[in-house]
């Protein structure tokens, strides 16, 4: 069955009639008459044969039904066949050879006829009414069909709808948790500009007397301890500086973190250099070897890059395996983007 934007389109070959008729010649003549249509053509020769015909098949477009048949008239078959849902759209045309008169006729339409045939049979009389149902058929075809993609489109339809309705209401979800994430950000972050205000001013007086009295100290007392000794004192000096600097980087990082002015050109060899002396003796216990390879100069948040390399390497030293020296390699390595950069 041939399809025209998504509908079948009903062609003769499609067409199935079922005739009726107690004679053979009869059943012939009718047969040979709408053959040269292209129609398919079911016989019975009484009406109970139709009934079980109708049994089998219940997708005719037409009946041709005689009226005067032993048994089982024409009359009788059709209130029997309409007497099931499946068959009530079917149409029956009535052939007879008597002229019943007015009141019989309308007994015929009663039963569910929709036209009569007289005998002798016109051919071409009976090719166009029979071609008059076939189009109609055809049309109540093309309907259907178009009333189920109508359907299944409105059905398609309510689904989008639908699921548009759940889409924007999960939107909703979102943007509700998102301002609750935020607003719980924003008391983090209020939390975190208090304990750098407490950081800044809490531990930078005695951070500032460490500073102070190991100055003192290298100054009075230089001459005196001499190599070893001096050499402590000049690391408690630096380890207190950047002890300095950290708190430094923590109140700067909770009140701008995003602010481009915490940006500063910095020589990562340089930073890695320091965070390696103050994590000297944890690397000399783990007979480890770290080498530095080549590093930028980059514009960044050295407090954050500082936190970043001491997290790794420490890792690196924790989660070795055991009576396995580490060795830890540090550099820089350039990555290809397309275009012939490189970042």
């Amino acid at each position: 069955m041939p399809e025209t934007n998504g509908i079948a389109v009903i062609v003769k070959s499609d067409i199935k009639i079922l005739v009726v008729d107690d004679r053979e010649d009869n059943l012939f003549s009718i047969e040979t008459i709408l053959d040269k249509d292209g129609y398919i053509i079911r016989k019975a020769n009484s009406g109970r044969a139709a009934l079980r015909n109708l049994l089998k098949e219940d997708d005719f477009t037409l009946i041709l039904m005689d009226v005067q048949m032993p048994d089982l008239n024409g009359f009788d078959t059709a209130t029997m066949i309409y007497e099931r849902d499946k068959l009530k759209h079917i149409p029956i045309i009535f052939i007879t050879a008597n002229d019943y008169g007015d009141e019989s006729v309308f007994k015929g339409y009663q039963m569910g006829g929709v036209d009569y045939i007289y005998k002798p049979i016109n051919p071409e009389l009976l090719r166009a009414k029979v071609a008059v149902f076939v189009e109609l058929y055809k049309k109540n075809h093309e309907l259907l069909a178009q009333e189920q993609k109508m359907a299944a489109a409105n059905r398609q339809l309510e689904k989008e709808i639908k699921e548009r309705i759940n889409s924007e209401a999960k939107v909703t979800l979102l943007n509700r948790q998102l301002i609750e994430n935020i607003n719980r950000l924003k008391a983090t972050n209020e939390e975190l500009e208090r304990f750098a205000y407490v950081a800044s001013h809490d531990l930078q007086e005695p951070l500032r007397k460490i500073i102070i009295f190991s100055d003192q100290l290298a100054s009075k007392y230089g001459p005196i301890l001499k190599g070893e000794g001096n050499d402590f004192i000049e690391r408690i000096m630096k380890a207190s500086e950047r002890m300095r600097l950290l708190i430094k980087n923590i109140l700067s990082f909770s009140r701008s973190a995003a602010n481009s002015d915490a940006f500063e050109e910095t020589d990562l060899r340089h930073l890695l250099e320091g965070i390696l002396s103050d994590l000297e003796i944890s690397i000399q216990q783990k007979n480890a070897v770290v080498h530095i390879g080549v590093l930028p100069v980059l514009k960044i948040i050295p407090g954050q890059f500082r936190q970043l390399f001491q997290n790794l390497i420490i890792n690196s030293l924790k989660f070795c395996k055991e009576n396995c020296p580490p060795e830890i390699d540090i550099y820089m390595r350039r990555r290809s983007w397309g275009c012939n950069r490189r970042e």
